[in-house]
């Protein structure tokens, strides 16, 4: 679903069935007449939805919109998985279901713990890649997630975003594993205090101080001895925050990331003959390069940007180089690779929908990436290293 969040819509898209189990387990709407409500027939629920007391409104609105949020194939897949963690087989219950709002739907009712996981490792997994910044020389162990560690790394984040910003007290920390492998740490350190402007829960209109939080999220794979972390920051903070990750967590004093930890190497991928061999297995139907972002060496300041229909032929983007550089009288070892969008598609093995499945990602040199952890995202991550774009 790529539409935003409605309550008609909403209400219109979920079988009749889901919300009557909803609403009773709500102890709400008792009155409405379920066995005469045809499906899509709404108004008469929405009207009584809509006339419930404020706050009873507000608190299945909020339910509303984190279903809406997990309506989609990636929320879908990401229930599954945690699902799996959970030793629960969720993907024969959901075949029963038709459309991804009603899945969301029925897991949120029926397996709520594994659907508030997947949706925070949903909502990750979301964030664009401009914030991303992944490390390689992380030691490989088994991380402290214990509830000590976890407030002593918040109060190391709080502590420092307080020195240095004025914020960030006080600050709370989550731990999450991931497909069995993956350790995500969720930090939420207090931003700067704001103005609510708005309505109150009996319609008057009121401003009131509010107390939002910022998010830090951390990803620690103890196979790879990889660290990445999302934060809105410069390499100062970024480095600042793993050291103290290193600290809390893995009760290691990490140093500086040294020259030869660069995540990714992309020169490579410049060239024609460059290859993305696969194994039949992982079901990979094609691999092609859609666009590039180039600099001129001696002159990072000067950069191109090619981009083809990620539809079209596989030479398109290196056609479009040589045709370039030509014109330019630039020779080809004049030329960096700064990013590059590869485009994976699969053979679509789920039984819903078109028979493949397309997934675009960006890599950027040095080290950043916007894949996360669905389970096309970790065959494509898997090859990246396989193809020595991740270097070792």
């Amino acid at each position: 679903m790529t539409n935003d969040y409605a309550p008609r819509q909403f209400l219109r898209q979920v079988l009749n069935a889901l919300l009557r189990e909803y609403f009773a387990h709500r102890n709400v709407l008792g009155d409405v007449d379920w066995d005469n409500l045809k499906e899509t027939e709404i108004e008469p629920l929405y009207e009584k939805w809509r006339n419930l007391p404020e706050p009873i409104r507000k608190g299945i609105e909020s339910d509303f919109r984190s279903i809406h949020a997990m309506g989609v194939p990636e929320g879908t897949r990401t229930l599954i998985e945690e699902g799996r963690f959970h030793q629960l087989d969720l993907a024969r219950d959901l075949d029963r279901l038709d459309g991804h709002l009603n899945k969301a739907f029925w897991v949120f009712i029926h397996h709520n713990q594994v659907f508030e996981v997947a949706a925070r490792l949903h909502r990750a997994d979301q964030l664009g890649d401009r914030y991303w910044r992944k490390r390689k020389d992380i030691p490989k162990k088994q991380p402290d997630v214990s509830p000590g560690a976890l407030e002593e790394l918040a109060n190391a984040i709080s502590a420092y975003y307080w020195e240095h910003q004025g914020r960030g007290s006080p600050c709370r920390a989550e731990a999450y594993l991931r497909a069995g492998r993956y350790h995500y740490v969720f930090v939420y350190p207090k931003d700067y205090s704001d103005t609510f402007i708005g309505y109150d829960d009996n319609g008057h209109f009121e401003r009131r101080p509010q107390n939002p939080a910022f998010e830090v999220i951390y990803v620690y794979d103890p196979e790879d001895g990889t660290l990445e972390l999302y934060v809105r920051g410069d390499k100062k903070i970024v480095s600042d925050l793993q050291e103290l990750f290193g600290r809390a967590i893995l009760h290691e004093e990490l140093s500086q990331e040294v020259r030869n930890a660069v995540a990714y190497e992309l020169d490579g991928l410049k060239r024609r003959d460059f290859s993305f061999p696969t194994h039949p297995a992982d079901r990979v139907q094609e691999v092609k390069i859609s666009a590039l972002k180039v600099s001129l060496v001696g002159n990072h300041k000067k950069r191109i940007t090619f981009e083809v229909d990620p539809k079209g032929a596989k030479d398109d983007i290196h056609d479009l180089i040589e045709t370039a550089l030509h014109e330019r009288r630039l020779p080809m070892s004049m030329i960096r690779v700064n990013s590059v969008v590869i485009r994976m598609v699969f053979d679509n093995t789920d039984g819903h929908g078109r028979a493949s499945k397309a997934l675009s990602f960006r890599v950027s040199h040095p080290n950043s990436c916007n894949l996360k952890d669905s389970p096309e995202e970790l065959i494509a991550k898997k090859y990246l290293k396989e193809w020595k774009i991740e270097r070792a």
